[in-house]
C-alpha cells in the first residue's frame, strides 16, 4: 500500500472490515503500456494542459489501495482544481461514476489545493510545463504541480477505461450515507462498513467491451 497518510490507511481499514481481501499495489501503468488509443488521449491531455515536452516521461505514482477485484483511488483535497475540471471531460472518462462529482468537487474546492511547499509547483512539474506563475495566478504557466498530478489522475482514468485494471475512485468530500467521507476516515463518525463498500462499489468503473 502506498504510504500518503492516515487516511489511506483508515479506508483500507475499513474495506478490510467489509471482507474485501488486500493485495500488494502495483505501480500505475507507463504511457508505453497503454494500448494506442489511450496513449493518444493521454498525450492529447498533455498538450492542453499546456505540456511542453515532445515525448514526456509520464510516472504517476502507485495506486493508493489493491484488493482482489478493484483498484481504489483515495483522493484528498489537493486533487481537485481547474485542471482535475479539465481532463474530466475527456471522454474516455466522462461517463465514469465519479466524474460529475468530481467537477462540482472541483469548482467548490479549489482554494484547498494549496501552494505551499511543493503544492504549486516542482522542478519535475516545470519540466513537464514550463515556468510556474506567481501563487493563484493562472494566467502563462499556472501551477505545474496542479496540472501534473491532474494529468496523473486522468491517466490513471484513462487506463481503467482502457481495461488495465478495474478502477473505483472516491474522495474526501464524498457523502457516504449522509456522512463525509473525511468524517469516517478521521473516526468522527461511523457508518457500517459493509455501507462504504456498497459506496466504494457504486464508483467503480465498469468496462463494457
Amino acid at each position: 500500500m502506498t504510504k500518503t497518510g492516515a487516511r489511506v490507511t483508515a479506508l483500507d481499514q475499513m474495506l478490510r472490515d467489509s471482507g474485501l481481501a488486500s493485495r500488494p499495489a502495483k505501480r500505475s501503468p507507463r504511457l508505453p503500456e497503454l494500448p494506442e488509443a489511450a496513449r493518444s488521449a493521454v498525450m492529447r491531455l498533455y498538450r492542453q494542459l499546456g505540456g511542453v515536452l515532445d515525448e514526456p516521461e509520464l510516472r504517476p505514482g502507485s495506486w493508493d489501495l489493491a484488493y482482489d477485484d478493484v483498484i481504489v483511488e483515495l483522493d484528498e483535497e489537493m486533487h481537485f482544481n481547474r485542471y482535475r475540471a479539465a481532463t474530466l471531460g475527456v471522454s474516455a472518462i466522462a461517463s465514469a461514476p465519479w466524474a460529475a462529482a468530481y467537477d462540482d468537487f472541483c469548482r467548490a474546492h479549489e482554494r484547498r489545493s494549496g501552494t505551499g511547499g511543493r503544492r504549486w509547483s516542482s522542478p519535475s512539474a516545470e519540466r513537464m510545463f514550463g515556468a510556474a506563475a506567481p501563487h493563484w495566478t493562472f494566467e502563462r504557466g499556472g501551477a505545474p504541480r496542479w496540472k501534473q498530478r491532474a494529468l496523473y489522475d486522468a491517466m490513471k482514468d484513462i487506463a481503467s477505461a482502457a481495461g488495465v485494471v478495474r478502477l473505483s475512485r472516491v474522495s474526501v468530500y464524498d457523502m457516504v450515507e449522509g456522512v463525509r467521507l473525511e468524517d469516517l476516515l478521521r473516526g468522527r463518525a461511523f457508518v457500517d462498513p459493509s455501507v462504504l463498500r456498497t459506496f466504494v462499489d457504486s464508483r467503480a468503473l465498469s468496462v463494457h467491451r
